[in-house]
Formats: structure tokens, sequence, C-alpha cells
């Protein structure tokens, strides 16, 4: 398994802030409800096995604001 640079995310298993990898066969660019997107697959650890966390796997949904909430990203 391959992985990009990380970060630090909430890892729902370990209910915490914790380092995590984005891992390159979980990431696509799909549309939700006309919103252009990126679906990554995220891996706690500090490597693509889970090494220093607890090696749990989700996948995570990135959008613009403003094409969610519109110009100025005020809600409502």
């Amino acid at each position: 398994m391959d992985t990009r640079k990380g970060g630090h995310r909430y890892c729902p298993s370990c209910k915490k802030i914790v380092e995590t990898r984005v891992l390159l066969e979980g990431y696509s660019q799909l549309e939700v409800q006309g919103i252009p997107a990126k679906k990554r697959q995220v891996i706690c650890g500090t490597d693509a096995e889970g090494s220093n966390g607890c090696g749990a796997k989700w996948f995570t949904l990135e959008m613009l604001e403003e094409k969610v909430l519109g110009k100025g990203g005020k809600r409502g």
C-alpha cells in the first residue's frame, strides 16, 4: 500500500485526534449532489500498515466550502 503525507485527524475508533495517512488506492473524485468532491481513505497511524496507531480505516469527503455554504461561507 502506498501512502501520501498525512496529518492529524479525528479517529472514530480512538475517539481522539491522531496522526494519520491517506491511502492512495482509496482516493477518487466524484460529485455529491452536483458538487465536485474528493473521497480519500484514511488510516490511523504513521504508515500504510497503521504503525503507531490503531490501524482503523475510514473515508473522508473534501468539498469546497463556497460550493456547500455559498459565497462568503455563511450558513443559512
